[in-house]
Formats: C-alpha cells, structure tokens, sequence
C-alpha cells in the first residue's frame, strides 16, 4: 500500500512514527521543533503534515525531507511512490486575506520562559489543565495588546487553519475575564481534533471541552452551528452526548429531538448544576457511563418536568 510505503519512507529518516486515527496518520518528532514528544501528525494519503507544538506544516512530503537534509535516495524513493501509486494532491487553497489571525502580541505558551508565562501556568493547572493539554490544544498567550494578560485557546478547522478562539484572562483583578474572536461563530470547534467516526460530545465552552478530553466540540456558547449540523448530518457518527449547562436544557431538548429525528442516538447528560469543567474529568466520565440513549418520549417527560 501507498501508505506503508510512504511511512516506511519517513521513518528511514525521521525515526519511528506513532499510529493515529485509525492507521491513517502517523506522527513524528517534529523536524523544525525537535520537541522531545512526536507531536507532527502526517495523513498518509494526502502528505498533508502540522506540529501542533511550534506550527509547522506542509502538504508534500518533500518538505520533510528536505528538513532533515535527506540523502538523494531518499528524494528519489518518494517519486518512485508518488509515480507508483499516483497520489492525488488536494489542491491548497491559500489563506484569503482577512481569514481570522492571531491579534498581536498572542504567542505559544509552551515555548515561552517569561514569568508572565508562569501565572497563565498557574491559571491552567488552576483550572485541570494539564501541560499535555496545552500541547495538545495549542495554547497561547499574551503580554501585550488585546488579550494581554490571557491565555488564548484557539481552535482549528479541518484543514489546521484557525477558525475560533477564546481568551481567559488570569490576572484576576482585571475587569473584562473573557474575550472572544471576532468573527463567526458558524464553525466546528477544535474540528482538527475530532473523529467523525466515534461518538461525539457537545459542550458549551473550550475548558469543558479539554476537561472532556475525547472528541469533544465546544459549541462556545448554547447553539449548534450550521456548519456543526450539517457536519454531524453528513458524517457517519452514530451516538450524540450532550453536555450543556441546567441553564440551556431546553436548547438541549430541541438539540436532542433533532438528532432522534435524523435517526443518531442521543444522550443528555444530568449536569447536576456544573459544567464539565467544574465537574473534573472523572465525575464526567461517571456521568458519561451511566448515560442512557433516549427516546422522544423521555423528552416529553423531561420537558414536562421543566414546566
């Protein structure tokens, strides 16, 4: 196969690789960052390629070859793939211009040994996250302009491109704690990250979904995109959990009867008047456990109940 041929090729000079999704990406020690962890994930159909600590990326593997000063016959192996098994090149459409940026003065909180840096730290772990979750999720922060003294949680659409973020301020005598994007909000948040292939669950906020950790979308606020429905309308994800606030249960409701109605199976999930992120990882996963698949019926009842 095309993808063994070509993951037998890179690992001949990047080292050896992880699996990822299912055998369809496999993930290396980033050539550009050299981090100590394989955090450049590379689709083995495509040669699309991103570290998700230091950015970097790609989408012919010719660029890291060239990265690591690779030796001719290494050049000339990935032509005989790319001629041999005739790799159809998704043409990159270059980022318009007015796409949504960084504001100034946002960078990398993992790379960065400023003290300020220490008090976004403090303020993540405050909050449950993990330094695996800040390399995981990308997270940023900022000294300077806009979002000065927060970090940033960015999401990225399906294509590694930034679609979203949120800021969260840790100065704790400042006025404005939040900060949001400026742009729409007709997206799928941290859709990079998410397999359409296994169960999904919404959540309002970015924190919720990183305390989730699998395969959570953050809807960063109570209501599904369009983008997000026609995404879950069109993929093959089977089962819906819903993780929403007490505050949005009848948005919840109306989520649910959607859902039931395009035959997914649906799961509302008893919050117990926190959100996922107050809760902790482990408490959510005894919620999530216990879960049952409802009906329209429970939704009446449910409903009733409210009124």
């Amino acid at each position: 196969m095309k993808e063994d041929a070509l993951k037998h090729l890179l690992e001949s000079v990047l080292g050896k690789s992880k699996s990822a999704r299912g055998g369809e990406e496999a993930v290396f020690k980033c050539p550009s960052c050299n981090h100590h962890k394989k955090k450049l994930t590379l689709n083995l159909s495509t040669q699309k390629h991103q570290c998700w600590v230091c950015g970097y990326k790609g989408h012919r593997a010719f660029k890291l070859l060239k990265a690591v000063d690779a030796p001719p016959a290494a050049y000339e192996a990935l032509k005989e793939i790319d001629k041999q098994y005739n790799f159809k090149y998704k043409k990159v459409k270059s980022l318009p211009s007015g796409s949504l940026q960084f504001p100034q003065g946002v960078m990398p909180l993992i790379s960065s040994s400023a003290i300020l840096s220490r008090h976004a730290n403090h303020y993540l772990s405050q909050r449950g996250i993990t330094p695996q979750d800040i390399v995981k999720y990308n997270i940023h922060y900022s000294e300077t302009g806009d979002l000065k003294n927060m970090v940033v949680i960015p999401s990225y659409d399906g294509d590694g491109f930034l679609n979203y973020y949120v800021g969260r301020s840790f100065d704790k005598n400042a006025y404005i704690k939040h900060k949001l994007a400026s742009a729409t909000k007709d997206i799928v948040g941290f859709e990079m990250l998410i397999n359409w292939d296994l169960p999904v669950i919404l959540c309002e906020g970015a924190f919720d979904a990183m305390t989730i950790k699998r395969n959570a979308i953050p809807l960063f606020g109570k209501k599904i995109s369009s983008e997000l429905m026609k995404k879950i309308i069109q993929s093959k994800c089977k089962s819906i959990y819903l993780a929403l606030d007490d505050d949005a249960l009848l948005d919840a409701f109306e989520h649910a009867k959607k859902f039931i109605s395009l035959g997914k199976k649906v799961y509302l999930l008893e919050m117990e008047g926190k959100d996922p992120n107050e809760m902790g990882f482990e408490k959510f996963n005894e919620l999530l456990f216990k879960a049952q698949p409802l009906t329209t019926a429970d939704l009446m009842r449910k409903r009733l109940s409210l009124s």
